[in-house]
């Protein structure tokens, strides 16, 4: 179980702060600000992170640079990862709520709801054209067998729909 964290923080929060730092170990600083700035909810961080003058988020790492690392260790590997791949979900299922189309692989897959969104029913097909035409042409590709999902508003809940006659 991951242990409490500092005041101020959401979990989703502090999981943009951890990936920001392992981007700035692998990175460097400047290019990870530049490339990889976290995408924080709250709005004092939000705040910080979107300054033009660099110096409060870097303070804002080093501030909690002791912090992340007793976190990390006192968390485990094992949970950290867990939360790392929970939050890597729900940044994409963030950035792609608008889309009411998707794909699910239909096969036994924990990467959530669905594998990849789409503006409109035509793309989604067109999705499962593309994966049956690779699957034709190269061995290590399997034809579509998954689920064609709709939603009928942005951040809706998904609901599987007939692939030939789908609204």
């Amino acid at each position: 179980m991951a242990l409490p964290l500092p005041a101020g923080f959401t979990l989703y929060d502090w999981m943009e702060l951890r990936g920001f730092t392992w981007k700035i170990e692998n990175e460097g600083y400047e290019y990870a600000a530049e490339e990889y700035a976290p995408e924080f909810e709250t709005a004092e961080l939000k705040a910080i992170a979107e300054d033009d003058d660099p110096r409060p988020l870097r303070r804002l790492v080093d501030d909690h640079e002791q912090a992340m690392d007793t976190w990390q260790e006192q968390t485990g590997w094992d949970e950290v990862d867990r939360l790392w791949t929970a939050h890597q979900r729900e940044q994409k299922e963030r950035g792609e709520q608008h889309l009411l189309w998707a794909l699910h692989p239909g096969v036994d897959w924990d990467g959530g709801a669905y594998s990849t969104a789409y503006e409109s029913r035509e793309k989604a097909l067109d999705g499962i054209k593309q994966q049956n035409e690779l699957a034709e042409k190269y061995d290590h590709f399997t034809p579509f067998t998954g689920r064609l999902m709709h939603r009928r508003e942005p951040g809706g809940d998904w609901t599987v729909v007939p692939i030939e006659h789908s609204p």
